[in-house]
């Protein structure tokens, strides 16, 4: 099978991905994506998420909220759909922006997301059509950050549910880690009390590297949380998931070290996509890797149950095509293995009993 090189991909998405200091943002009413549910469009290019859908956590006291009632997995998850395994489905950025700047997590769940066009990964489960991840300019538009918050603060403003938190995504916007500067300095410059939550597919330090020292002051700000998705547990399940030669899987370790190292709130996502049987190894070899960049990191993990929005079956059909369809693999083994059996391996029950954003 030919596995292509994201390196020279990047160079080429990224010379589309920004223009006279503007980033290609997608338009997400061509893009199929306008269907996918919880997600909410707030105009062609702009929506938010509901990051939390459990109506229990909504109504519950704040006590509970921050308790472990909330955590891990419901109890019987081999007899609800994938999409309820989970007591919720993303602890991050809510909980996240809560803990570092105070507050309600549920003042946080609602998330107006910036999406950059283009990525150097090819990835098979991906919810953004392929035409979108090659920065097609026909199908986004060239938007300065200035203009970005000003359609924040319109939406805000309209928004009957608390708005405070930007997510950068995409795509891979740390391609072009520029808009990451802009952004933050646009809330900055006008006083905004928001959090930016920034989305990073780990495949690459180039670009981050070329900014490091405006990027070293963002990332250490209270208000502001990375999170890194490693696509695969090894190196094989990471080419046929992103399309990549295996060397790269590698790079997304000294990613994740890289933003470590600068003092970022760093956080991981792991897509609950992992090949054959020898799953549990896989997993605790992972754990292990982990542990190599900071002993707590696993405990920063969120594993993700893949969704087959409109996007995202698209890109099923094709991988497959191509030979690398999704893993047979039952994602609920996935959850059951890392949450009830590999991670009380490692840690205390007390550790278990935190939110992510909680662990040091």
């Amino acid at each position: 099978m030919n596995f292509f090189n994201p390196s020279k991909r990047a160079e080429i998405v990224r010379s589309r991905m920004i223009k006279n200091g503007k980033y290609l943002i997608t338009k997400i009413t061509s893009s199929v994506q306008e269907t996918n549910v919880p997600h909410k469009i707030l105009s062609d290019y702009f929506r938010y998420k509901d990051y939390m859908d459990n109506k229990e956590w909504f109504s519950a006291s704040l006590k509970e909220v921050w308790s472990p009632k909330f955590l891990g997995l419901v109890e019987n998850i081999w007899s609800v759909p994938i999409r309820q395994v989970k007591k919720l489905e993303l602890q991050n950025p809510s909980y996240s922006a809560a803990y570092r700047l105070g507050g309600d997590p549920r003042e946080y769940s609602k998330v107006f997301t910036i999406q950059v066009s283009g990525c150097d990964f090819d990835c098979n489960y991906c919810y953004v059509p392929k035409q979108i991840n090659v920065a097609n300019p026909e199908l986004g538009r060239y938007f300065s950050a200035k203009e970005m918050i000003s359609f924040f603060l319109s939406a805000k403003q309209k928004s009957k549910e608390p708005m405070n938190v930007i997510r950068i995504s995409g795509g891979n916007p740390t391609i072009v880690p520029e808009i990451i500067v802009d952004v933050y300095n646009e809330i900055k410059n006008q006083n905004l009390d928001v959090y930016l939550w920034i989305d990073s597919n780990l495949s690459t330090v180039k670009y981050l590297e070329s900014l490091k020292d405006n990027l070293k002051d963002i990332f250490n700000q209270k208000n502001v949380g990375v999170v890194g998705c490693f696509k695969g547990t090894c190196k094989e399940d990471f080419s046929l998931l992103t399309g990549a030669e295996p060397e790269y899987y590698q790079r997304q370790f000294e990613t994740a070290k890289w933003f470590l190292q600068r003092g970022t709130d760093f956080y991981v996502y792991l897509p609950a996509l992992v090949y054959k049987n020898n799953i549990e190894e896989k997993l605790s070899i992972f754990v292990e890797k982990l542990k190599e960049l900071d002993k707590n990191l696993p405990l920063r993990v969120e594993v993700l149950e893949i969704i087959d929005y409109p996007g995202a079956k698209l890109n099923f059909e094709r991988a497959e095509k191509l030979g690398r369809p999704l893993p047979k693999t039952d994602q609920r083994t996935v959850f059951d293995l890392w949450y009830n059996r590999i991670l009380p391996k490692f840690y205390s029950k007390e550790d278990l009993n935190k939110y992510c954003c909680e662990i040091a």
